[in-house]
């Protein structure tokens, strides 16, 4: 209960420093540049910055390290959406898991089947799917998400540094058109043509395990640029 509680509180800290960090860096926008920028407070958006000038908006990623969280959803939400079905559908619970359901039998700590636990048939199934979907998959974890909120540009924040790196959302996409995604053990990585690692996609792990965020599929974005 303990362990619950600290994580809870590590949460609601997390959302109170991001956007704490979203109206500090609004501000230095509208310090730096000639435009008039707002905070975007709306829930289920990527957009938290919008320039009232040009109605442009903006998405802040904000990291400690190499890489951040720029997506997250349940398995059925992620099926639902691309309309996945059949042995697909059956890959990403195999793979990620079903909230409240041990797939694994005991097998495995986290509920869920690995790559070599899979049948390769599925497998390849899987990362070909993901393959020739990369843009819409770009599209929802970082352009504009699973409700039509487009950005146009992406504010790359060092916490550590404060340094802020700003590339356009178009700039990125380009860089998605000839790489591509690996499967691994536990994970799905994405390359650049260049070999530079752009995402990471992987099983939710922590909290609970019988709810239905700990399956969930969470993305992280690297800077590669």
């Amino acid at each position: 209960m303990q362990k619950n509680q600290t994580r809870v509180l590590s949460g609601k800290n997390a959302k109170l420093f991001g956007h704490k960090k979203e109206k500090e860096i609004c501000q230095w926008l509208n310090e730096t540049l000639t435009d008039t920028f707002i905070v975007d407070a709306k829930p289920k958006t990527k957009q938290d910055i919008i320039n009232l000038t040009n109605n442009t908006a903006y998405s802040i990623k904000s990291t400690k390290g190499t890489h951040t969280q720029c997506h997250l959803t349940s398995s059925e939400r992620w099926c639902d959406y691309f309309k996945i079905d059949g042995k697909l559908k059956k890959w990403f619970y195999c793979f990620f898991g079903i909230p409240g359901i041990d797939i694994s039998d005991g097998s495995d700590r986290q509920h869920r089947l690995n790559k070599s636990q899979i049948d390769t048939s599925l497998n390849n199934l899987a990362l070909t799917w993901f393959n020739q979907n990369k843009i819409s998959i770009f599209d929802v974890i970082v352009a504009e998400g699973m409700y039509n909120t487009p950005v146009q540009t992406l504010i790359w924040h060092q916490k550590k540094t404060d340094k802020k790196y700003i590339i356009s959302i178009e700039d990125l996409r380009s860089m998605v058109y000839n790489g591509s995604w690996v499967l691994n053990s536990t994970t799905l990585h994405f390359y650049t043509e260049d070999g530079k690692k752009m995402f990471h996609l992987q099983m939710k792990g922590s909290g609970e395990k019988y709810t239905s965020s700990y399956h969930s599929l969470m993305f992280h974005i690297y800077k590669c640029f």
